[in-house]
């Protein structure tokens, strides 16, 4: 059955979209997804209303915001806790006496955090660099979101697009939060029941690079746990065995790993996939390959190749491509499921 425009807005507002489940739970006739980050240009900065309203436009399944907590407990969308590269608050005077030093995770950082500011405070701040700063002061698509507003997008582009969109909510730096009585797992839990989301079905996924977290927070939600894997890590993690992919599905129903853990390097001319989406799989696990920035195209591949690397991950059977080029990877998975391999 094909959903009109009308029946999505009728179900925005009754109960949250699902996605289709990935891995070895996926039927062949499904598509795999897009994750977008929400990566913006310089009028559209990235994790903005206007960036995430982009990338859905551009045909994204999945909008992707890493969230980090405020002073009085709101998550916001920002990629890091700390402020001055991501907003303006470096030229705000009345924010001057918050600049301090705090050590994270083992090391010392010296700016101004989001845990030392309320929602409401953060709300005046403007994304994007300083100099970007338009006459006037900020517009809505440089403002900082809540979770709450990046679901919102999300159900606004379903009704819009006749689609689903989901969210891909990712938490960092637990432990460091919790230190300060600001634990994100309990605060993004509540948040997804309240939104309606508190179902494996549901379209909503949670990520983190720790499986404490993740663990944690599958106390509190049902929503869908991926974890990261980046290739600094990947060893440790002993996703680079059948095994190790079992043990990590005992607290995550997807792995994200870096886009060249997937891609056999060693034959660069073919861009063959490795057996590591295939164990996922066989372990129950969902594979989201991740195309970010500077790491992608890996090497030994060039900038060139980028379109048929894209393409190449989903002919090899990866659940999801997330990265920030959406338009470029939802291209690539028309290419991939129109010509499918044998």
């Amino acid at each position: 059955m094909t959903l009109t425009r009308r029946d999505f807005a009728g179900l925005s507002l009754a109960a949250p979209l699902a996605l289709a489940m990935g891995g070895a739970a996926r039927a062949g006739s499904r598509r795999p997804l897009v994750i977008a980050t929400g990566a913006g240009t310089a009028d559209l900065p990235e994790g903005t209303s206007g960036a995430f309203e982009l990338v859905i436009r551009d045909g994204a399944d999945v909008i992707a915001a890493d969230l980090v907590p405020s002073r009085d407990g709101a998550l916001v969308a920002l990629r890091d806790h700390e402020l001055s590269e991501a907003t303006d608050v470096a030229g705000r005077p009345e924010f001057a006496s918050r600049k301090q030093t705090r050590t994270v995770d083992g090391q010392d950082r010296t700016g101004w955090f989001t845990e030392d500011f309320t929602l409401a405070e953060l709300k005046t701040l403007v994304r994007g660099a300083p100099a970007r700063r338009r006459r006037g002061g900020k517009t809505a698509s440089q403002a900082i979101l809540t979770f709450e507003e990046v679901v919102a997008i999300a159900r606004a582009g379903s009704v819009r697009t006749a689609r689903v969109i989901g969210v891909d909510a990712g938490l960092s730096r637990s432990a460091y939060f919790a230190g300060l009585d600001l634990a994100v797992e309990p605060l993004l839990a509540s948040a997804i029941r309240v939104a309606g989301y508190d179902s494996p079905a549901a379209a909503m996924f949670i990520s983190s690079h720790d499986p404490a977290s993740l663990k944690a927070i599958g106390e509190l939600t049902r929503a869908r746990r991926v974890l990261p894997l980046a290739a600094k890590d990947f060893e440790a993690s002993g996703a680079g065995s059948p095994d190790g992919l079992k043990a990590i599905r005992a607290y995550a129903e997807a792995v994200a790993p870096d886009a060249g853990l997937l891609l056999d390097q060693s034959k660069p001319r073919t861009a063959a996939t490795t057996p590591m989406i295939a164990d996922a799989h066989a372990a129950g696990l969902a594979v989201h390959a991740w195309t970010l920035g500077a790491t992608f195209p890996p090497t030994p591949y060039k900038a060139g190749d980028t379109q048929r690397l894209l393409a190449a991950l989903f002919a090899g059977g990866a659940d999801a491509v997330a990265g920030d080029r959406a338009g470029a990877i939802v291209r690539a998975r028309d290419e991939a499921m129109s010509h499918p391999r044998r």
